[in-house]
């Protein structure tokens, strides 16, 4: 009889990545429940009919609280696998995740093989855990369950006479992993062990567990018998064993944890200087297309030419946004004000007889808004450009960046002709204002013609 397939919780809000992660996980035998906000994972936990058994958790679902958030909610209410699945490599988000669960951290596009890997430790992991919490209810149960547990245990285990600090107990694991005979452990201090060499601080390590009663230690080495250095977590607490206290230490050996951890962190440094390489091409490769279109422009119709040289405008602001990101050594925030002078600056080689002014505010926003900004702003100062000054030589054109507590606003302002008062935006016959229309809707926002001596135009949108 077939094993009934797990059902996963995929919480991911860009719908592409979305759909492809789940036909790739149906096509290694897995149920997927899509839902694109945190709200609807908490709901879907609640739904009695469909059991979740993991949790694949995205960390910007571009809402008030992000994955990590939602995570822990969850796993307040409910002890079950979850898994962090995003784009972010920066070492304090990970380490972020690391102190919400342990089932481990996912980096998108590493392919579904990782993926399924990953997913299947986690099952592991939790199998283990609920376990573990079983052998401990066990462990208080009676002596003999202690016992069993104590000798068969993973972890080096040493207990200690609370006032005197002799070793009275040591289990088989920590005779096997220090190398030392049982004997050469009991009825000795801690700091008597060779494998303690530091004495002093040693002494110091057991003064501080008899005052707080419980230490933590991530690192500390320690040489076996044989000389070999190991690095080991250390957690010592004290508690009553027939009205007297006692001192357990477990003493786990992280030497693979912290070659592992080595090898991320290096792994993260080549990803982020991959990262930068790609960016630098990314915008050497659009200034490259942006030359070839304007050559090309030169040999052919005055029609053409303006087509062309739209077109290359556009492709300029792209490429100005790979040169900021690689400039400002960023991946997924960029400073708008930064960007905007960029795009102003290569709009103003297009014309001599223009004066741009700007005000603007110090703003940093996500990569993707930034870039459906420098279009809008093409758009508008190409507009501003080509028909707002047919005869006038006393030409400007003002740019304002401000934020205002939730909002941000962007007005471009010029001083030309003005806009024919019957103009329809909506219409795709004026095709660059029903571009910006459309650029301004897709980031929630809001925009306003103003008929001044010239013409105003005011758009609102959110900070994302």
């Amino acid at each position: 009889m077939s094993k009934k397939p797990k059902n996963i919780l995929l919480v991911e809000d860009d719908l592409l990545i979305a759909m492809n992660q789940s036909r790739e996980l149906k096509a290694y035998g897995y149920n997927v429940i899509h839902v694109a906000k945190g709200q609807q994972a908490l709901t879907a936990m609640k739904q009695k009919d469909t059991k979740i058994d993991l949790i694949l958790m995205d960390i910007n679902l571009g809402e008030e609280k992000d994955g990590t958030e939602i995570a822990e909610m969850i796993l307040r209410e409910y002890d079950i696998p979850l898994l962090f699945l995003s784009g972010h490599t920066e070492r304090d988000v990970v380490t972020k995740t690391e102190n919400i669960t342990f089932y481990g951290y996912v980096v998108k596009l590493s392919g579904i093989i990782v993926l399924d890997a990953s997913i299947k430790m986690a099952f592991r992991l939790h199998e283990a855990k609920q376990k573990l919490k079983k052998q401990t209810l066990e462990l208080k149960e009676s002596e003999k369950r202690y016992r069993r547990l104590f000798e068969s245990a993973q972890d080096g285990i040493l207990i200690l006479d609370f006032e005197s600090g002799k070793i009275v107990d040591v289990n088989p694991y920590l005779v096997e992993l220090l190398g030392y005979s049982k004997e050469e452990f009991l009825e000795k201090n801690l700091w008597d062990i060779s494998a303690f060499k530091n004495i002093n601080y040693s002494k110091h390590l057991y003064g501080e567990l008899q005052g707080k009663e419980y230490i933590r230690y991530e690192n500390i080495p320690l040489e076996t018998h044989n000389n070999k250095l190991i690095n080991v977590e250390f957690v010592s607490n004290v508690y009553f064993v027939d009205h007297k206290k006692v001192i357990q230490c477990n003493i786990r050996d992280i030497t693979a944890r912290v070659i592992h951890e080595k090898t991320l962190t290096d792994d993260i440094l080549k990803k982020a200087t991959l990262i930068r390489e790609l960016q630098h091409r990314s915008k050497n490769s659009f200034s490259l297309i942006a030359s070839l279109i304007m050559l090309r422009s030169s040999v052919e119709s005055p029609q053409m030419i303006n087509v062309l040289s739209d077109l290359a405008s556009r492709v300029r602001a792209i490429a100005d946004l790979y040169l900021v990101l690689y400039e400002t050594e960023s991946v997924y925030e960029v400073d708008l004000k930064i960007y905007l002078n960029k795009v102003i600056t290569s709009m103003s080689n297009f014309t001599k007889n223009i004066n741009f002014n700007r005000i603007m505010d110090d703003i940093t926003i996500s990569t993707k808004v930034a870039s459906t900004i420098g279009m809008i702003l093409v758009e508008l100062l190409t507009n501003c450009i080509k028909y707002a000054f047919p005869d006038s030589t006393d030409n400007t054109i003002n740019v304002e960046l401000k934020k205002n507590n939730s909002l941000i606003q962007l007005n471009v302002e010029d001083n030309g002709i003005g806009m024919p008062k019957d103009l329809k935006i909506s219409q795709e016959k004026t095709l660059g204002l029903y571009m910006v229309n459309l650029l301004v809707k897709d980031i929630d926002g809001k925009i306003k013609f103003i008929l001044t001596k010239g013409t105003r135009i005011e758009i609102e949108f959110p900070i994302s």
